[in-house]
């Protein structure tokens, strides 16, 4: 059955996400979020009444995206870059 949540997707197994942010940050979340050890993650878990934890999983990639999409935007109203980031990345 597939499950959305914004731009992430999980179908037969496999998940999908903006290639971008899953490159530079969304696969470090899904395996801090695997391994047990996201704090956010784990809270949503244990107080979030949604008992789904695939859709658990997209709801935490997306809000993480949401906030990534957010920093980009802001360092380039401001000209600025951390390590890595690229202004041309398409969001």
């Amino acid at each position: 059955m597939k499950k959305t949540a914004g731009r992430f997707t999980i179908e037969n197994g496999v998940l999908e996400g903006p290639g971008n942010y899953m490159t530079e940050k969304g696969n470090a979340k899904l395996d801090s979020i695997l391994s047990g050890n996201d704090a956010s993650f784990n809270t949503m878990v244990q107080f979030g009444g949604q008992r789904d934890i695939e859709m658990l999983v997209l709801v935490a990639l997306q809000t993480d995206y949401a906030g990534w999409v957010g920093m980009k935007q802001v360092q380039g109203w401001f000209g600025t870059e951390r390590p890595g980031l690229k202004q041309s990345d398409k969001l």
